[in-house]
């Protein structure tokens, strides 16, 4: 009883702080392919591995209809039908993949899945961009790889978390690039976006997915695990099932 009453709690809090957060998008209101500049991915990235994916996903979700109805597009069945989802799946993963006891052979998958995403789609940018886009999108790729790769060389213990972010936001990406392309075959795109109001093409997709994940996935890799490390320090009591870690890995 009072796990599932600690999990409610905190994502109750995880969901209040991601609302909270987002409205700095206020502030600074970039949206491109229909998609805003979120860097608050990292306020649910914590709460899944601090946590797990229940409260990292149920929190997200919560959290991503309130800022989309509140400050954002306005459209609840959008939100509902894309934004929530996205979200869910993608702090799930978050929470799941980061917090399992991982053999050698299963955690060199994980890593590698982890590097696909940025290699995939960094293939794409070359195809599809070129200029100061293309130079931004080769950057932040390698950034990518090289926050994903060195913890697994090290063998320290933020690999998983590292794979694990890369991993649940490329499949996120994936639900939101895709999932707005179908729901404009249907339903009349929030006018707010700029998205006209006919039905998007399928490429369209492909670079609704491109920027979620390259705008999204730096602030994910870079702030999650010194927060996770910060309130484990200071709050070793808030843990839902935390996994040991290997005593060979270094923190």
């Amino acid at each position: 009883m009072k796990q599932s009453a600690l999990q409610v709690a905190m994502a109750s809090l995880n969901a209040a702080l991601y609302a909270a957060t987002g409205a700095l998008w206020t502030l600074i209101p970039i949206t491109l392919f229909g998609v805003r500049f979120w860097p608050q991915v990292f306020v649910p990235g914590a709460f899944a591995v601090l946590f797990g994916p229940w409260v990292g996903g149920v929190g997200a979700a919560v959290g991503i209809f309130i800022a989309d109805v509140v400050y954002g597009h306005h459209d609840a069945l959008l939100s509902l039908l894309v934004g929530v989802p996205s979200n869910l799946v993608m702090f799930a993963l978050v929470g799941y993949l980061s917090r399992r006891q991982s053999k050698s052979a299963r955690r060199f998958v994980n890593i590698g899945a982890g590097l696909a995403a940025p290699v995939i789609l960094l293939v794409y940018g070359l195809y599809a961009f070129s200029g100061s886009a293309l130079w931004t999108i080769v950057g932040i790729g390698a950034v990518v790889v090289v926050l994903v790769a060195v913890p697994y060389l090290a063998r320290s213990s933020w690999a998983e978390v590292q794979a694990a972010s890369s991993i649940g936001l490329a499949v996120g990406s994936l639900i939101v690039g895709f999932g707005i392309v179908v729901y404009s075959s249907f339903f009349v795109m929030p006018q707010v976006l700029g998205l006209g109001s006919s039905p998007l093409p399928l490429v369209f997709a492909y670079g609704t997915t491109l920027w979620t994940y390259m705008s999204e996935i730096p602030f994910l890799l870079a702030l999650t695990p010194p927060i996770v490390k910060a309130v484990r320090a200071t709050l070793p009591s808030l843990r839902i099932e935390q996994p040991k870690m290997s005593q060979n890995r270094n923190a």
